[in-house]
């Protein structure tokens, strides 16, 4: 294909990336998503299984924060130890799970349309650069002979 004359060359070219690659960068744009998703909540899950402590004291701080914000700072380490008291351990992040989960199906629609751009773009490009490199040397190789 790649020596083909030109009517017939960019017609076949043209016709290969509106069929596959659309589908094709469709595919890997979803196949992205996909594995972006199950990273970040892979994540998530670890931290709150391997380091409990560090997880929790964000858990707690982050629930301090908001409740002393209109207190007096004598009772900040009251509502430190009474949140520590009411919530011996950090819950299991379900909220950041559903939350990453919603994310990633709001964007695979925009990440599947730009695999459908992007998807025939990229091998045209590469075919193209093929093309011309594998025309360069076999023009460059047959001026030596005349």
């Amino acid at each position: 294909m790649l020596k083909a004359p030109a009517y017939i060359f960019y017609p076949m070219l043209i016709v290969w990336s509106a069929l596959y690659d659309v589908v094709g960068g469709a595919i890997f744009k979803l196949l992205a998503v996909y594995e972006n998703w199950q990273a970040t909540n892979r994540y998530h899950i670890k931290l709150w299984k391997k380091y409990p402590q560090r997880s929790y004291q964000k858990y707690i701080s982050g629930m301090w924060a908001s409740q002393i914000r209109d207190k007096p700072v004598e009772l900040a380490e009251y509502t430190k130890l009474q949140l520590e008291k009411r919530h011996p351990a950090e819950p299991f992040p379900i909220i950041r799970l559903v939350v990453n989960t919603v994310f990633m199906l709001f964007i695979t629609p925009f990440m599947v349309l730009m695999g459908m751009v992007k998807g025939p773009l990229y091998v045209y490009r590469k075919v193209m650069a093929r093309r011309s490199l594998e025309l360069g040397l076999h023009h460059a190789a047959t001026a030596g002979q005349h």
